[in-house]
Parts: C-alpha cells; sequence; structure tokens
C-alpha cells in the first residue's frame, strides 16, 4: 500500500508542479503514462486499467509511449478474455522496422510474444478437431492440413520459426493421444495461459539507482544478481531491455511485461 500511495503522490506534484509538460505538446506524455501504471499497479479490476488506457489514447495517441499503453491495456483485455482487443491492440506493435526506437523494438517483441501464445491456441483448435476425427494426434502438424476448416491454423510462430511438435507419452498405450506443443523462442511459456498466470512484471528486478558520473545518458542499475551495472537506453541485460529513459521515468520490459519505474536524480 505504501508503494501505491506514493504513485499517487508522485503524479500529485507532477500535475502541480507542471513538470511533466502539457500533454498537448511535442514532448512524451510521461505523466499520462505514469497516471495509467499506478492505475495498473493499483487495481486489479481489468475494467478500469482498459478505461485508463483508453483515456490515455484518445488524449496522445500518437505520442512515443503509446506503445506501452496499448501493451498494457492488450495485457488486461487478455487476462478479461477479449482475445480479439488484444489482437488489434497487438498487430500494429509488430511495425518496428529500420531506424525504429528501442521502445519501439521492445514493443514489437512483445507483440510477437503474445501474438505467438495466440496463434498456439488457434493450432490447438485444429489438433483437437483432427483428433476428434481420427482419435489420435498426427504424427505431424503437416497433417492438419488435411482438416475441412476456414482458417488453417499458423504453421510457424512469429518470429518465422516452425512449431516444435512432438507426438508421445511414456505411458504405454498413449503415445498417440498426448503431444507437446511450443515456440522454440517462448519454451514453456508458449502456453498462454501459463504466461498470463505470472506475476505482471515480477521478472524484472532491475532497479536504477543513480545518474553514472561518467555520463549524464548512463544509469547505474541493481538487481538481486547484479551489485551494480551501468546501462543506458536500448541497453538488454539479463532479458531485460532498458526501452526508454525520459525526463522522468524509465520505462524496461523482458518481452512478455513493462515495468516503469521513476529516474533518479
Amino acid at each position: 500500500m505504501q508503494g501505491r500511495a506514493l504513485g499517487w503522490i508522485v503524479l500529485a506534484v507532477w500535475m502541480a508542479t507542471g513538470l511533466m509538460g502539457r500533454a498537448q505538446s511535442a514532448a512524451p506524455d510521461e505523466r499520462g503514462l505514469w497516471k495509467v501504471w499506478i492505475s495498473h499497479t493499483n487495481s486489479d479490476d481489468h475494467v478500469s486499467v482498459v478505461t485508463a488506457c483508453r483515456d490515455y489514447g484518445a488524449k496522445t495517441n500518437q505520442d512515443s509511449l503509446a506503445v506501452v499503453v496499448h501493451g498494457l491495456e492488450a495485457w488486461h483485455l487478455l487476462k478479461s478474455g477479449n482475445t480479439n482487443g488484444a489482437i488489434r491492440l497487438l498487430e500494429p506493435m509488430l511495425t518496428a522496422g529500420e531506424g525504429a526506437t528501442p521502445l519501439q523494438k521492445a514493443g514489437a517483441e512483445m507483440a510477437r510474444c503474445w501474438l505467438t501464445r495466440i496463434d498456439r491456441e488457434m493450432v490447438r483448435i485444429a489438433l483437437k478437431k483432427f483428433y476428434w476425427r481420427d482419435i489420435e494426434f498426427p504424427d505431424s502438424l503437416e497433417a492438419l492440413k488435411t482438416l475441412k476448416i476456414k482458417r488453417m491454423p499458423p504453421f510457424a510462430d512469429r518470429w518465422g520459426k516452425p512449431w516444435s511438435y512432438k507426438r508421445g507419452s511414456q505411458i504405454k498405450g498413449m503415445e498417440k493421444q498426448q503431444y507437446a506443443l511450443e515456440s522454440t523462442r517462448l519454451g514453456r511459456l508458449s502456453d498462454l495461459g501459463k504466461a498470463l498466470g505470472l506475476p505482471y512484471a515480477g521478472r524484472i528486478s532491475l532497479e536504477p539507482v543513480r545518474v553514472s558520473p561518467i555520463s549524464q545518458d548512463t544509469y547505474e542499475f541493481s538487481s538481486p544478481s547484479r551489485k551494480s551495472v551501468l546501462l543506458q537506453e536500448g541497453t538488454d541485460i539479463d532479458g531485460v531491455t532498458i526501452a526508454y529513459i525520459g525526463a522522468n521515468i524509465i520505462v524496461l520490459a523482458d518481452g512478455n511485461h513493462w515495468r516503469i519505474v521513476l529516474k533518479p536524480r
């Protein structure tokens, strides 16, 4: 509760002092993003957080930080079972081409992760239909092409890699009754339900400590596994990306989640 109260206090100070600038200015709306973030961390009500995300988008949808809000909203939509709504937000995040910022690249990677899990659910549905027809799972996913269905499932993940599919069981007589299906990139976290069961940002343990005396663009971070490390925007370490360092906040990402922290002074 103390951390939650601090988030609201910080927002109140920003709104009173105008340190974050006006939403209509060219500068990224860090104050607006922080407001969404504390709504996310303070509430388990997915509807209220989605509303906060959409309120942000209605004011500053072209803001460079909008990708963070879209990622948060998509996660809450998935948690509440609105898969199609999440897809509509995630697919535009994939378009991080040449010259993309670290924030855009982190957003694209996050979109690939969640869309791959959603795609995997489509493959699972096709496998179930195959099983209903043949009373066994196929030797390979190619056999799914014999199904009479309107839409074939994707045969590769969002990185373009074929699914890792294996039929079999250690139990005699059950070899054709079970299977394993994964993205080689995501491994055991290929499963949408398992991924949604992770505590949000629970694996992002980096904490900014101070500005480096060497450079104003470099910050000292610490984590349980690292006492001190100097990092800049765009750096990847231990599966975490320093996606954005702004005037007052730092945005971290691990492919699954965002984490927003205040920038040390």
